[in-house]
């Protein structure tokens, strides 16, 4: 009879941490869903929708937080995810990832952008190329308010946090369905605009690059010219 009755008792007490347990994960849920539904009627034209339609992004829609210098998404890693990040706070830089050869002319350094697949898809072997490395060079800021990953430009492309950042994740499919007056394709083409190409952030890291000889010849000259 005694071990009967601590048989019943370990099932009672069985039964009471599984309903705790579910009235835990429920509040979980219920959190969860509350925050993802405030994140979308914080996001405009998200929040132009009707009811119906805004319980409908938040469910198929989730928050990611991403701590200070970690890495928001990389083309490498994220190509075939199929969302648009919308800021909702903090900071991000997003950066170009660009392969360039490195020559030295003369003293001077030159450099070739080097692309990963050729005009026929085809992918090159970098690892044999000689004096081959991989450069970053930014681009923009990214602040609560901005979004990327509609669709836009971005091989290549990394974004990386400089402060403690969340974003709201919405399927692309969600958006298709919901693009009235062609929002999101006219944001599209003003993200093409407004980032550069590949070869114009190459340009940009040539220049750079020979501002920095130059920096370091001049300081160089007069170190010398202060020489006793």
């Amino acid at each position: 009879m005694e071990a009967f009755r601590n048989a019943v008792r370990m099932v009672i007490n069985r039964s009471s941490d599984d309903q705790q347990l579910d009235c835990v994960l429920m509040a979980s849920v219920q959190k969860q869903l509350t925050e993802v539904a405030d994140a979308v009627t914080s996001v405009w034209p998200l929040a132009a929708l009707s009811d119906l339609e805004r319980r409908e992004c938040a469910k198929t829609s989730a928050v990611r937080r991403f701590p200070t210098r970690s890495i928001v998404y990389d083309d490498d890693r994220n190509s075939n995810e199929a969302n648009a990040y919308f800021v909702l706070e903090g900071r991000c830089t997003c950066m170009q990832r660009l392969r360039v050869r490195k020559m030295t002319t003369n003293g001077r350094n030159r450099f070739a952008l080097i692309r990963d697949h050729d005009g026929h898809g085809q992918s090159h072997n970098l690892d044999t190329q000689k004096n081959v490395q991989t450069v970053y060079v930014k681009m923009s800021d990214l602040r609560p308010g901005s979004v990327f990953g509609l669709g836009e430009r971005r091989s290549g492309r990394v974004v990386i946090a400089t402060a403690d950042v969340k974003c709201l994740l919405v399927p692309l499919s969600f958006l298709s369905k919901h693009n009235g007056s062609n929002i999101w394709g006219r944001t599209v083409c003003s993200l093409d605009g407004t980032n550069p190409t590949i070869e114009q952030s190459f340009r940009k890291f040539v220049v750079e690059n020979r501002w920095e000889e130059y920096k370091k010849s001049l300081a160089n000259d007069l170190f010398r010219k202060r020489r006793p």
